[in-house]
């Protein structure tokens, strides 16, 4: 006959555990478990590795200071905003000064004529502006524009004499024409390649010079 004491499985008075305890018992992988993947899971999620830097883009990535403006710089920038006053100062006066034939169309040449030297002039600001900030673009178109400048401005200085020549001696009548206008031209192609020099100048030369972006 056996005692409670040689039964493990009994209590005290000799009864067994109650099954309803036994039934709360977990087993492993069930709710514990679960509860300790969920934590697990939402703690790696919340912690991201940060030790690979994504590269950025080009427009993502912030200007680069390109610092104060160099002095050659900023006397290219006077220099060609006044080649752009002086220019359209040119264009009126030549409108206003020359003799406008009586036939149809002769007027809105001239009216022509004033529209195209308000885009020049608002070009020459244009290009004032962004080559004082630095842009090389601006710098080349500025050059390409004073180039074009010095061969139309010399050619019509060689040209127009001999054109006139020519005009009289088929009898025809030429239009006396002020000087200043052809003044005021020169003036604006000494002030165009005189600002554009300055821009290839040793110390305007890196200003011009675009970061390069790096990963």
């Amino acid at each position: 006959m056996s005692t409670p004491q040689d039964n493990p499985g009994t209590g005290r008075d000799g009864q067994l555990p109650d099954q309803g305890a036994a039934q709360d018992w977990t087993t492993p992988g069930t709710t514990g478990a679960g509860q300790f993947d969920q934590q697990g899971q939402s703690g790696h999620q919340g912690t991201q590795p940060s030790g690979y830097a994504y590269p950025t883009s080009a427009v993502d990535a912030a200007p680069a200071d390109k610092g104060p403006v160099p002095k050659e710089v900023m006397r290219a920038y006077y220099l060609i905003l006044a080649a752009g006053v002086v220019y359209l100062l040119s264009a009126i006066l030549s409108a206003l000064t020359t003799e406008v034939p009586d036939v149809a169309g002769a007027s809105l040449g001239v009216a022509l004529g004033l529209v195209f030297a308000v885009i020049m002039a608002a070009v020459y600001v244009l290009l004032a502006v962004f080559i004082r900030r630095g842009r090389n673009w601006a710098r080349i178109t500025a050059t390409v524009l004073a180039a074009l400048n010095v061969v139309f401005s010399l050619g019509s200085l060689l040209l127009l004499p001999t054109l006139n020549d020519f005009a009289e001696a088929n009898g025809q009548q030429v239009a006396d024409s002020s000087a200043l206008p052809t003044i005021l031209g020169l003036i604006v192609m000494l002030l165009g390649v005189i600002g554009v020099i300055m821009t290839y100048l040793k110390p305007a030369r890196p200003y011009f010079v675009q970061p390069k972006l790096g990963y």
